[in-house]
């Protein structure tokens, strides 16, 4: 949730664009211990964006 609050407070709304990416770099590399922590963050950014009224 750190990572989450993190990123939304140093790229605002842009950072579930910032997470997907980053999901779809891992991805690429197959590391799967990544892919499920940067898939759960891009999953609390949504929340948190939603919560926010950013959506």
């Amino acid at each position: 949730m750190r990572t989450a609050l993190r990123l939304i407070k140093t790229k605002g709304p842009n950072a579930l664009d910032y997470a997907n990416h980053k999901v779809e770099v891992i991805l690429n590399s197959g590391d799967e211990d990544d892919k499920a922590y940067w898939k759960k963050i891009s999953k609390q950014i949504e929340l948190l964006l939603f919560k926010e009224g950013y959506d």
